[in-house]
């Protein structure tokens, strides 16, 4: 009896192995199906004034670009960073495309443009919906080598629909890509639809930022860019164009940051209408300034203006260097 029950425990042993075994190899044989991380670098490209930037603070959720009706809003190329646990998308607003340049400044605003394109993994074309202008971009079709997306942008402000539809199809003949999307930057519509898109296209590869970082300037340079804003909005004219804002010191504090800032102008005369009668002008501008840049800090502010002048800096290739616009 003692040697059956050996026998069949021998047998029963065998059989175990022989299962695991079998299960060790098909186990060896299976894929994995590991979601891979994916990241992107995409250009935001368009004309001034098609709603690139706030097309990116609605993509971010935060104003973390300036905006404002006027033209040539956007001068540098600013990264925004989207974050999520399975990508992340670097984007670039650049400054809106301009056919000729007046002075050096624009030259270094296309220049930005340009080194944006050779960077990128993906283009998302910012289209104005309600006027189209795709002649204006023949000089950029060659330039663009990865996967293009468009977006129609401004739809909501579109009466005629079969119009629209017409232009994207009048779009798609010319860009040849079906990646079109009818959005509203302004009202949030179809942003996702975009995201989506940017993610399909995305390349297979870790982050490159920080996964908290919303962008990779610095407050310096974004708190410039706050007071620029102000800028654009309270005065008219030459004064928007003709000016460049620098941080000159910047100390936080635990209660209250202090910021000191310079205006830079280009004449005598634009000085005296940044002052205002008895210092208004840029009284005003300093309260509008500071309550803009509390409310992106999330934090009081100290904020003091000086205003000097910089005679002709749009046209001086030193100058341009020092404002950052030209690299060394």
């Amino acid at each position: 009896m003692y040697k059956v029950h050996l026998l069949v425990s021998r047998f029963f042993t065998i059989g175990v192995n022989l299962l695991n075994n079998l299960f060790y190899r098909l186990t060896l044989d299976q894929p994995t199906f590991a979601a891979m991380f994916k990241t992107a670098f995409v250009t935001i490209l368009g004309l001034p004034n098609a709603g690139k930037s706030t097309f990116l603070n609605a993509v971010l959720g935060e104003d973390l670009v300036i905006t404002n009706p006027k033209a040539q809003t956007t001068r540098h190329r600013i990264k925004g960073i989207l974050n999520d646990k399975d990508y992340q998308l670097v984007f670039s607003d650049t400054p809106g495309i301009i056919k000729e340049s007046a002075y050096r400044l624009q030259d270094a605003m296309m220049g930005a443009v340009n080194e944006s394109l050779d960077d990128a993994d993906v283009v998302l074309l910012i289209l104005d919906g309600q006027f189209p202008k795709i002649e204006e971009f023949e000089a950029y079709k060659d330039k663009i080598t990865c996967p293009l997306v468009i977006a129609m942008n401004k739809v909501d402000l579109v009466q005629d629909q079969e119009k629209l539809q017409a232009d994207i199809d009048r779009v798609k003949e010319y860009f040849g890509t079906e990646l079109i999307f009818a959005v509203s930057a302004k009202e949030n519509f179809n942003v996702s639809g975009i995201i989506n898109a940017l993610v399909d296209l995305a390349p297979e590869h870790p982050a490159f930022y920080d996964t908290d970082s919303i962008s990779d300037e610095n407050v310096r340079f974004l708190v410039s860019e706050m007071i620029r804003e102000q800028i654009l909005t309270q005065f008219k004219k030459e004064i928007p164009y003709s000016v460049e804002v620098s941080v000159t010191e910047y100390n936080e504090k635990e209660k209250l940051d202090e910021i000191f800032a310079t205006v830079f102008v280009e004449r005598d005369s634009q000085k005296g209408i940044m002052l205002g009668k008895g210092g208004a002008a840029i009284k005003n501008l300093g309260i509008a300034s500071r309550k803009r840049i509390e409310e992106f800090i999330k934090k009081k502010v100290f904020l003091s203006l000086s205003i000097k002048v910089k005679k002709d800096w749009r046209t001086d290739d030193q100058q341009l260097q020092y404002f950052g616009y030209i690299k060394k």
